[in-house]
């Protein structure tokens, strides 16, 4: 999901330059106000409609999937396969509640779930989730969906939506905050979890064998995201300082695996860090994970174990996928290229903006999102052709 009115001009600059505009050892000699500022305007201008863009790509190596409506707000999110889509609609929420700070209720919120069809490309009527106030997750297996249900003083509620029947199966119901719900292939999920009284998040993993936490006690845990069956990448901010944090699922004591990549050193936000986050749907399947990196101005990919462990993507993008060779699609203000870790370019497969997806598909390996207007368009492509 990203914010994609005018507003997030201000809202971003509020929370991305309080936080980045802070003393550095690394990046205080480079990182300009000015340059930020010109990054983040990059980025709203960037993802905002592009009412008088067109689907036609430059190509004839992407064609017609579906046709999804939009709120301008909320980006959908897609079954691995690709055949499925769910979207929000109605009044969007507030930043603040999207990032666990508030939890008033969304009465008026209500998720469809589309099919697509990526070899006829017919129109298939949409199936609407009877439950109102739902909040849409970018997490999503081939079975179901999953959203969130702020309820205010009663807690906020996980949800499992299954795609052929839009029911609704809830994760958990307690009285805490539970938000960022995120799973993987074989069925655990993972979020983050509240007391209403405390003002720090702490991690939940459910898998098989029953729930177990994952809490230093000081640290607010926030977007997890699955890297493979076994992984996860976490934020987490202590003290004002904003790291991504890689854990080791499989050991007794998780956080004794793990791996902390410095982000931001002071005046951290979780709006900070879902903004950061938001861009990309995660694909656990393909064990990477890219994300907007406020000094670099950029998408990055970090490789932990890896010389360099940080890797910037094309200079100005605003979203990444990754392909099963190691490239990825990367999505900048006006074009749609694939790039090879360490290349400044890449090929060019679009000459306007839209959003990829990887998808699990042989016959459609990544779908791509163009916005016009109240509408995106679903456009196919093929990589391994």
């Amino acid at each position: 999901m990203l914010r994609l009115t005018s507003q997030v001009v201000t809202l971003i600059s509020v929370g991305v330059l309080a936080a980045c505009g802070s003393p550095t050892k690394s990046t205080n000699s480079t990182a300009h106000l000015e340059d930020k500022i010109a990054a983040i305007n990059t980025l709203n201008k960037t993802i905002r409609p592009a009412v008088d863009a067109v689907s036609e790509s430059t190509t004839e190596i992407d064609w017609d999937a579906g046709v999804l409506p939009w709120d301008r707000f909320t980006l959908p999110s897609f079954s691995p396969d690709g055949l499925h889509a769910a979207v929000q609609l109605g009044t969007s929420p507030s930043l603040q509640i999207l990032s666990g700070d508030q939890n008033n209720p969304r009465p008026s919120t209500t998720i469809e779930l589309h099919i697509l069809d990526p070899i006829q490309g017919r129109r298939i009527s949409p199936l609407l989730v009877s439950r109102k106030g739902l909040i849409l997750s970018h997490r999503a297996n081939d079975n179901i969906v999953l959203a969130e249900f702020p309820n205010g003083e009663l807690g906020r509620w996980i949800a499992q939506i299954e795609w052929a029947t839009g029911n609704v199966h809830w994760v958990v119901s307690d009285e805490n905050i539970n938000a960022f719900p995120t799973l993987n292939s074989i069925g655990d999920i993972a979020w983050s979890s509240r007391s209403q009284g405390d003002n720090r998040f702490h991690l939940v993993v459910q898998t098989v064998l029953g729930r177990r936490s994952i809490d230093d006690g000081k640290s607010d845990w926030i977007l997890p995201s699955f890297l493979g069956d076994d992984r996860l990448r976490v934020f987490r901010i202590t003290d004002g300082s904003l790291h991504l944090v890689e854990l080791d699922l499989r050991t007794r004591d998780p956080l004794l695996t793990a791996i902390a990549l410095p982000i931001v050193e002071a005046g951290a936000t979780r709006t900070l860090a879902w903004q950061l986050a938001a861009a990309n749907q995660p694909t656990y399947w393909h064990q990477t994970h890219a994300f907007y990196h406020p000094l670099f101005h950029r998408m990055a990919i970090w490789k932990p174990n890896d010389k360099p462990e940080l890797v910037p993507l094309a200079q100005g993008s605003v979203a990444a996928t990754p392909a099963l060779d190691n490239t990825w699609l990367v999505a900048t203000e006006n074009r749609i290229v694939r790039q090879a870790l360490g290349e400044d370019e890449g090929v060019h497969l679009r000459n306007a903006f839209a959003i990829p997806f990887a998808t699990t598909s042989n016959q459609w390996t990544h779908l791509m999102l163009i916005p016009e207007g109240s509408r995106l368009q679903v456009r196919a492509i093929n990589l391994d052709n």
